[in-house]
């Protein structure tokens, strides 16, 4: 599965940290699968589905409601960050290779009834600290034109860009951020001050020896932050 986080917005850091305060991070649950597609749904269509054909977006659309895109998923780690009770946003990651080495941002949305509250950064950071405790030193992400500036204000760099690197369904451009073990530790050290700056949208592509063919694929997923 190769899967985009979209975030199409910057925040004030006032508000950030208030989100920070506010914000309840979990699993998501069995029964929790709809409000994640309306969170993916409606981050896509505000982020996303501006910048791409009509073709792209209904492919986008039909793929969200099918379960392989739940089933690709579930084994991403998956979590929702929660306000007053309402899914705001998902983040998850994923093993690309079996040495423990390389692993890859999943799911990462928020809803635009959220934006610019510093959720997107939040997530993010959530995940990498995960991904980083079960001992991965490089973390990738795909990212549209969209999302790519947010990665590498957060420490990403660009690794690769082109067509066909994601199984996103449609013509979008998709770009390889790579973020290094040394900036990693450097980003979660922050995070226990303050939130990293929020994420636009990513889908991420590693290269081909990396990838586990035996996991689910889902398509380029964006993220509202």
């Amino acid at each position: 599965m190769r899967s985009l986080a979209g975030a199409d917005n910057i925040e004030p850091y006032q508000q950030g940290v208030r989100a920070a305060e506010l914000v309840k991070l979990r699993p998501i649950g069995i029964d929790e699968w709809s409000d994640v597609r309306y969170v993916h749904g409606t981050s896509f269509r505000t982020s996303i589905a501006p910048r791409v054909s009509p073709q792209c977006v209904e492919d986008f659309m039909r793929w969200l409601g099918a379960p392989a895109y739940a089933d690709g998923l579930r084994s991403a780690d998956l979590t929702g960050a929660w306000l007053d009770g309402q899914l705001a946003g998902t983040a998850g990651w994923r093993p690309l290779d079996g040495r423990g080495r390389v692993a890859r941002i999943e799911g990462l949305f928020v809803q635009p009834l959220f934006a610019f509250m510093g959720l997107g950064s939040l997530l993010l950071a959530h995940a990498e600290a995960r991904a980083r405790r079960a001992g991965y030193a490089c973390i990738t992400a795909l990212a549209s034109s969209v999302s790519a500036p947010f990665f590498m204000r957060s420490g990403y760099d660009l690794y690769a860009q082109g067509p066909g690197m994601s199984d996103f369904p449609g013509d979008m451009p998709v770009f390889v951020m790579r973020k290094q073990e040394n900036v990693v530790r450097d980003a979660a050290i922050s995070s226990g001050t303050h939130l990293l700056e929020p994420i636009a949208a990513a889908a991420e592509e590693i290269h081909p020896a990396l990838m586990r063919p035996e996991m689910p694929r889902v398509p380029a997923l964006p993220v509202e932050e």
